[in-house]
């Protein structure tokens, strides 16, 4: 605490505000707004104690139409309470893609976020292979510990859930909010998560920076640390057993051996080390896919084909924001319990029509080529860039099979992600002007 107070206002409300966003991933799901909002806060009362102007840039902007265009919707939707739930879930979200992009304005802040995600990321992991552990052998000592800690906030979503029904919210309230509850799939690890698809597509969005952490950390300590962080990330992927997510982090690897010959050389070594440790459980539950008569095969093939039709009815306008819409439609069309489209495009195509996909897209293709940009532009900076591109990568592959950003916890990183990637360019950006040019002069006349 002393050695907190010491720092410069600067520097504690920039340590103060980042903490609350790359820890945040170790609460209850339910925290996420409370701990967005209170990071924003923090940042906003120093912005405006030292005349710092806070304004939305490039994609930013995209983004804040993403959001009035989601209100907009709210009318065309059956569930309106829900679809304002989801709406303001998002707004508030976009704080945190604000607050990141701002705070982040040196390479040293960047370099303490990153460690800080793949502490947070490396914590997470062995968390979800501790409750697979659990699962297995826990029964030897109590059969209850198989589950008792799988999701690790469970216990405690369901105390406050259970004060919040039968005490604080009356019915007719109730009925009208989304329902988001924790999935009872205790033989996959959720990890601190409420779903194992929110902590599938955590870690694969961490997976890339904690590689870089460790192609990057300068001795032994943080080398060995970053490993352990990274294999960690890998059996949290492992533990979730989300076949999307086996199928996503094959992209993402392809796309981390462009961070630098040397990282190449060992994601190239490391890998059948990691496929030979997998257990034969991860292959099975991969090599499932293959057959067409699985029920979760079956399953998201009629809801894509639901989808695909309910989208040549509705794919000016949308439905409205927030899965209510789609996970009632499902019900009615096919009997199917599932909450959400399974798939990123379609969801979204759904939720906000052809309008709300295209600003969606715009949004990602502009992180995309700030991060390309930084590759071409900036040799130090292309390994983090490379490292959030595949991340984003696994982000978008993964989406292909699931659809995860209606979590409140996935949905922060997603934005706090955005705000790193941007926060890159800006540093990276200045660099190229500055150092890089220092590094690698143009020839003048007089020199030649």
């Amino acid at each position: 605490m002393r050695a907190f107070a010491a720092l410069s206002q600067d520097r504690r409300v920039r340590y103060g505000a980042l903490s609350i966003f790359l820890f945040a991933p170790l609460l209850p799901e339910w925290l996420a707004p409370l701990t967005t909002l209170f990071a924003f806060i923090l940042f906003f009362r120093y912005a405006r104690s030292q005349s710092i102007l806070i304004t939305p840039r490039n994609q930013q902007i995209l983004a804040v139409i993403f959001l009035c265009w989601q209100f907009l919707g709210i009318p065309r939707s059956n569930y309106r309470i829900s679809s304002l739930v989801f709406s303001l879930l998002w707004s508030l979200m976009f704080l945190g893609f604000l607050t990141v992009s701002n705070l982040l304005t040196d390479e040293g802040s960047l370099r303490g976020a990153v460690v800080a995600i793949t502490l947070c990321g490396g914590i997470v992991g062995c968390i979800a292979v501790g409750q697979i552990f659990l699962f297995h052998f826990g029964g030897y000592i109590n059969e209850s510990l198989r589950t008792f800690f799988n999701p690790f906030w469970g216990k405690a979503d369901v105390f406050l859930a259970d004060i919040a029904v039968n005490r604080l919210l009356p019915d007719k309230i109730l009925a009208l909010l989304p329902v988001h509850a924790p999935v009872q799939a205790r033989e996959r690890a959720n990890s601190t998560f409420s779903n194992p698809i929110f902590l599938a597509c955590y870690s694969l969005m961490v997976l890339p920076l904690s590689v870089y952490c460790f192609s990057n950390g300068k001795t032994w300590k943080k080398k060995l640390i970053s490993a352990v962080c990274v294999v960690a990330c890998v059996g949290g992927i492992a533990a979730s057993y989300s076949r999307g997510a086996y199928l996503s982090v094959i992209v993402v690897v392809f796309v981390m051996l462009f961070m630098g010959w040397k990282q190449a050389l060992g994601i190239v070594v490391a890998s059948p080390v990691f496929l030979w440790l997998f257990p034969s459980g991860v292959y099975r539950r991969l090599l499932s896919l293959l057959n067409l008569r699985d029920f979760s095969v079956v399953t998201r093939s009629r809801i894509w084909e639901i989808c695909i039709a309910l989208l040549k009815e509705h794919w000016v306008w949308g439905l409205g924001p927030g899965v209510e819409n789609i996970r009632h439609i499902l019900i009615e069309r096919g009997e199917i319990h599932q909450p959400h489209a399974h798939n990123l495009v379609l969801q979204l195509f759904l939720e906000g029509g052809i309008i709300g996909i295209a600003l969606f897209v715009a949004v990602i293709i502009c992180t995309f080529i700030d991060l390309i940009v930084v590759c071409f532009r900036s040799k130090k900076g292309r390994p983090l860039a490379v490292a959030l591109l595949a991340g984003l990568t696994g982000l978008l592959v993964f989406g292909f099979f699931d659809y995860a950003l209606y979590g409140a916890k996935i949905l922060q990183f997603f934005m706090m992600y955005l705000g790193l990637a941007m926060a890159v360019k800006s540093v990276y950006g200045k660099k190229r002007k500055t150092a890089d040019a220092g590094e690698n002069p143009e020839p003048t006349a007089d020199s030649a």
